[in-house]
C-alpha cells in the first residue's frame, strides 16, 4: 500500500474539511460506554488466536507421527563404553555413517553397534556350536551380563545347559578362568556332551577376546572328565571360518553359523558359503557371483557381477552379514559392496565402507 506523508498545514485543512460532531453525554459517560465497548472485542481476537495456535501444534504433532526420526539425531546417540566386551568399531568423521542396532530391520542376525556378550551354545542335536548375542549396558559386571543373556535363550533350539552355574573371569594377558562345580551336566554327558562343552567354552571366551581358559572344578584346579580326562588349560585356536545359515529345528529362526573348519583365505571360505550342504544351508546363492575380493588397507571390497540375482530381499541380506562376519573372522575393519546392479540391499548401501559386526545373531533383551 502507498504510504502518503502530510505536513501540518494539509493535516490541519483536511480536518476543517470534516463535519463537526456533537455529543451532549458527559466524558465519564462516554469514558464508560468507551471501556465497556472494549472487553468484548478482546475475548472475540483472544479466542482465535488460541484456535490458530492449536491448530498449529496439532499439525506439528501429525507431522511428527508420519514421519520417521532424523538419522541424524540416532547417529549422534553416544554409545557406552564397557570393558570385556565387544565394542563397535569407532568410524572416523569422514567415512560413511554404518547401520545402527536400532536401525536394523527384525529379521537382521548381527549386531552393528553397542556391547554384547556372546555364548557358544551348541544345537540340540550336538553336531555344531552357534554364537548368540545379548546387546547389554556397558557398567553392568560381566557375570551379570552372563546371567542375563542366559535368561533370555528361548525357542531357539540350543542347548543352555552346559554354561549353567559356569563362571567366567578375566584375567591378565587374556586369559580367562572358568569355575563350574563338581556336580555340573559335563561329568555325567558322555564324549559328546564333553566336546560340546568344551567347544562351548572355546567360542565363548573366542568371543570375549582370550586366548586360553583355565579350569576350576569347585575350589580345585582342573577338571576331570570321563572320557577326556583331566584338563587344567585349554588354548583358544585361531580360526579363519565362513558363516553359513543354519535352522536348529523345526520353527526356530535361521540363524548364522561359523564353519567348523578354518580356511586359508578369504575367497575359498566364500566358495565354501556356497557349495556347503548337509546341516547348513548356503549362505551365498547360487545365482549370486562374486566377481572379484580385494583387500585395502584393512577394507574388504566385494564386487559382485552384472548378471548377480538379490531376488529375495531377506536372504540376500543374510548373505551381506554372512559376508561382514566373514571378513570379520580375517580381521577386516569393513566391507564395501559394488557391482551387481544394486544400491543397497535392506539397510546396507553399495560404495560404502561398513564396518563389520559387533556380534552374531543378537537376541532381543526385555
Amino acid at each position: 500500500m502507498r504510504k502518503f506523508q502530510w505536513n501540518e498545514e494539509e493535516m490541519e485543512s483536511l480536518l476543517k474539511q470534516m463535519p463537526p460532531v456533537k455529543d451532549r453525554r458527559s466524558k465519564a459517560a462516554i469514558y464508560e460506554q468507551l471501556a465497556h465497548a472494549k472487553q468484548p472485542k478482546r475475548r472475540g481476537r483472544i479466542v482465535p488466536a488460541v484456535v490458530s495456535v492449536a491448530a498449529a501444534c496439532l499439525f506439528v504433532l501429525i507431522g511428527v507421527s508420519l514421519y520417521p526420526s532424523s538419522p541424524t539425531n540416532e547417529s549422534k546417540k553416544a554409545k557406552p563404553e564397557m570393558s570385556m566386551t565387544m565394542q563397535a568399531k569407532e568410524v572416523a568423521p569422514n567415512e560413511n555413517r554404518t547401520m545402527q542396532a536400532d536401525e536394523a530391520p527384525s529379521f537382521s542376525r548381527v549386531l552393528m553397534s553397542g556391547n554384547a556378550v556372546v555364548f557358544g551354545l551348541p544345537d540340540a542335536s550336538a553336531q555344531t556350536v552357534i554364537p548368540i548375542s545379548i546387546a547389554v549396558e556397558g557398567q553392568t559386571p560381566l557375570n551379570e551380563q552372563l546371567e542375563a543373556a542366559k535368561a533370555e535363550l528361548v525357542n531357539l533350539g540350543l542347548d543352555a545347559k552346559w554354561l549353567e552355574g559356569v563362571t567366567f573371569m578375566a584375567s591378565r594377558n587374556n586369559e580367562w578362568t572358568v569355575h563350574l562345580s563338581g556336580t555340573h551336566p559335563v561329568f555325567s554327558s558322555g564324549s559328546t556332551g564333553e566336546e560340546m562343552f568344551l567347544a562351548s567354552i572355546e567360542e565363548t571366551v573366542r568371543w570375549m577376546g582370550g586366548t586360553s581358559v583355565q579350569f576350576f572344578t569347585d575350589a580345585k584346579k582342573g577338571i576331570d572328565l570321563p572320557n577326556t580326562g583331566h584338563l587344567e588349560t585349554i588354548t583358544i585356536a585361531k580360526k579363519q571360518r565362513a558363516y553359513y545359515l543354519y535352522a536348529p529345528k523345526e520353527g526356530a529362526p535361521t540363524l548364522l553359523a561359523p564353519s567348523p573348519q578354518s580356511f586359508a583365505t578369504i575367497e575359498k571360505a566364500f566358495e565354501s558359503m556356497q557349495a556347503v550342504s548337509g546341516m547348513f544351508r548356503p549362505s551365498i546363492a547360487k545365482e549370486v557371483h562374486i566377481a572379484s575380493v580385494q583387500s585395502q588397507h584393512g577394507d574388504l571390497v566385494v564386487q559382485f557381477t552384472a548378471d548377480s540375482s538379490f531376488a529375495d530381499s531377506v536372504s540376500s541380506q543374510w548373505m551381506l552379514e554372512a559376508i561382514l562376519l566373514t571378513a570379520k573372522e580375517f580381521h577386516f575393519r569393513s566391507v564395501t559392496f559394488t557391482g551387481g546392479n544394486v544400491g543397497n540391499i535392506g539397510p546396507y548401501r553399495w560404495n560404502e565402507k561398513i564396518a563389520v559386526p559387533v556380534a552374531p545373531n543378537p537376541l532381543p533383551v526385555h
